[in-house]
């Protein structure tokens, strides 16, 4: 991964023509090749790679008889989230306020989302309708089916920010080790946590969304169960790496995490561990 990584910053166009066949298919991918391009070579430089990718997706919209205006719509929006995302990642220089600034930003995003934006039944009608179709599937009634397609709607917008930008970040910090040739990832993936502060607003909101119902509360309760769980995955990756388990073990929890029961106890783990620190153990044990 070196080699290419090494490969692709060598020569801007090389970056930049990955990022533009990436776009349309992997947004995140493109995101993160602008984040690796900017925290190299600067907020700068990594504005201009984003505008030579967005005119290039532009013209092979062109050449390919497609919709200009969304191909050059998806290449302004991954390109520019991956310059943010670069920049935050150059000021930030570890994961762990990384990942804060990405939380804290989102949060602030779905409330923006929720005030000004659009209905999520609406945006995300037809991921909605297949999702309704699946628990059709199942036993269950009408009523019990529509409760549930609503407060899935009432979540996706806190779920699609955090997944999408988070995840983003989280490989290009990781792309970025790999280009400093320096193995620090998993270290500071295993110390990822919101801090006391956030940790504090992140509590709240999930009680606050085990007793009120409006959209507002329950996508922040939702950013604040996402933000656990991520916190909840550190711990665990702490406890493996500390105990030595088999990797295949890990890969298991990954499978599982799937679960309701599985993630609910993901989330209790890291909402303990923000206000406990279940990791001490472990780094008295190293």
């Amino acid at each position: 991964m070196k080699t290419l990584t090494d490969w692709l910053l060598a020569q801007r166009q090389r970056l930049v023509i990955v990022a533009i066949v990436t776009a349309p298919l992997l947004p995140m991918l493109t995101a993160a090749l602008l984040a690796l391009e900017t925290t190299r070579r600067g907020a700068a430089q990594g504005a201009i790679s984003a505008v030579f990718g967005v005119a290039g997706l532009s013209l092979l919209a062109v050449l390919s008889r497609t919709g200009v205006l969304a191909f050059a719509l998806v290449g302004v929006v991954s390109m520019g989230l991956g310059v943010a995302i670069g920049v935050l990642i150059r000021w930030a220089g570890n994961l762990v306020l990384a990942f804060q600034v990405v939380w804290l930003v989102c949060f602030v995003a779905v409330i923006g989302f929720v005030a000004f934006g659009p209905d999520p039944a609406v945006l995300f009608a037809d991921l909605l309708d297949d999702f309704k179709l699946a628990l059709q599937a199942q036993p269950g009634n009408e009523a019990q089916v529509a409760d549930i397609v609503a407060r899935t709607a009432q979540t996706l917008p806190a779920a699609t920010l955090l997944f999408v930008i988070g995840g983003t970040m989280l490989v290009a910090y990781w792309w970025c080790t790999v280009a400093d040739g320096e193995p620090r990832f998993a270290v500071e993936f295993r110390q990822l946590k919101l801090g006391r502060w956030l940790g504090s607003a992140a509590t709240l909101m999930v009680l606050l969304g085990l007793v009120f119902d409006a959209p507002l509360v329950q996508n922040l309760r939702a950013m604040a169960v996402f933000g656990f769980v991520f916190q909840g995955i550190a711990v665990t990756h702490a406890w493996f790496h500390a105990r030595q388990w088999h990797a295949a073990l890990l890969v298991l929890f990954y499978v599982l995490l799937v679960l309701p029961p599985l993630t609910i106890a993901v989330t209790v783990v890291g909402l303990v561990d923000n206000w406990l620190d279940l990791r001490k153990p472990t780094r008295s044990a190293a």
